[in-house]
């Protein structure tokens, strides 16, 4: 017996031009790639991004403060020249970018309206220059990317402005504006192409900047400044605002999620463990009394006979960028007679000071000894003078960390 099957027609030139269509996300230019590291780099697989701290989880001095510096949320750097504006470390509690694994954001407030020609309020993350140098965006090169994106609110709707500056070789600035809706959650991704005249170098020094300009007074702004091109910098920083922010008393400015990758594709966030995040922090500022306990353990000795004092060695959980200089604000420690409890460290009054220390009269005034063998890393030494107490109690509105920042 005969089966005889028969098709429909089908045009052959049709089926062929289906090949090139795309197949999901750069399926076309995946199927293409010639390597496995060509493909990787499409999709941005495995470790990729160059900002620490982008989701704003560790905050290591605190959820607040006001002025220029690093105030909050570790790696986020303030620079104003006003005194009316704080930085926080918020929550994110449902939405977006909620859905997307982040609890955390930074925020800049305007606590006073002000629209001076000469106001800046910025923004600012600074690259280590060899977590550029190794990341493989190759940035003297106009054919290597990266792609920056993070997430952004504004209580006002507003065109804001940021630009990364580039420190090696030429100093250059490549600068874009983004879009606000007042109150809502925005993702901004931007590609920045290399430039011939860059340069990075492969050391602890300063490589690289991103700054998001919140506010820009009508000095550093004007009509000359290009957007989407690298140029050398001259007064104008970016193209004029219209100030909607700058002129809200109360206005807030929100940012998470920020990520600087190589490739021209902006990928999900690269979330890491906490610990992790915490660890790569510390490289940059070390705080062992982090939250108000102590967070590492730190052994004290007591010294017999007349010469009484006290010190204690510390340990750093990792390698800090350059030797740090020690941030201390004890002046307000308590003198007392009854125990420590949980959240404090407890030094306890001997017969008098160890005058070949330095910061031997109280706790206020707190150094090193005074050696060039220690270079502020070391022993750390305190003698009381206060007769009347048996203790001094170190709790948690003090301040006792070590900075290593860019």
């Amino acid at each position: 017996m005969t089966v005889r099957v028969n098709k429909p027609e089908f045009n052959l030139r049709e089926k062929l031009t289906e090949l090139e269509r795309p197949i999901g996300l750069k399926g076309s230019d995946l199927m293409r790639a010639e390597t496995t590291q060509e493909a990787r780099d499409l999709v941005s697989a495995g470790r990729k991004n160059i900002i620490i701290n982008g989701a704003m989880r560790v905050a290591q001095r605190g959820t607040t403060g006001s002025g220029t510096g690093y105030k909050s949320v570790d790696r986020i750097h303030i620079a104003t020249n006003t005194s009316n504006v704080t930085f926080s470390q918020g929550s994110i509690t449902s939405g977006e970018p909620y859905s997307k694994g982040f609890r955390n954001y930074g925020r800049m407030t305007n606590t006073s309206a002000s629209t001076a020609s000469g106001n800046y309020r910025e923004i600012d993350y600074k690259f280590e220059a060899r977590d550029l140098a190794n990341s493989g965006w190759v940035i003297n090169d106009g054919g290597s990317h990266a792609t920056f994106s993070a997430w952004v609110r504004s209580s006002v709707s507003q065109k804001f402005f940021m630009y990364i500056r580039s420190i090696g070789g030429t100093t250059k600035s490549y600068t874009f504006g983004f879009e606000t809706i007042a109150n809502t959650w925005v993702k901004i991704e931007h590609t920045i192409p290399g430039d011939s005249t860059l340069g990075v170098n492969n050391d602890n020094s300063l490589g690289m900047l991103i700054r998001f300009i919140v506010d820009y007074g009508a000095n550093f702004t004007g009509s000359s400044c290009t957007e989407n091109v690298w140029r050398v910098t001259g007064v104008d920083y970016t193209p004029d605002s219209d100030g909607t922010w700058a002129a809200t008393t109360g206005a807030t400015f929100d940012i998470t999620g920020l990520q600087l990758e190589v490739g021209k594709n902006a990928t999900e966030f690269e979330h890491r463990p906490y610990g992790e995040e915490l660890a790569l922090c510390q490289r940059y500022y070390y705080n062992p009394m982090m939250d108000g306990s102590v967070m590492y353990p730190i052994r004290y000795l007591i010294s017999t006979g007349n010469n009484g004092w006290t010190n204690w060695p510390v340990s750093f959980p990792t390698a800090m960028r350059i030797i740090p200089s020690l941030v201390s604000d004890l002046s307000d420690s308590n003198n007392t007679s009854g125990p420590p409890t949980d959240d404090q460290w407890a030094f306890y009054w001997q017969n008098q000071g160890y005058v070949s220390k330095t910061g031997n009269s109280d706790m206020s005034v707190l150094n090193i000894a005074a050696s060039a063998t220690h270079a502020n890393v070391g022993a750390y030494y305190v003698s009381p003078t206060n007769t009347n107490a048996a203790s001094i109690k170190i709790g948690a509105n003090r301040t006792f960390a070590f900075n290593a920042e860019l």
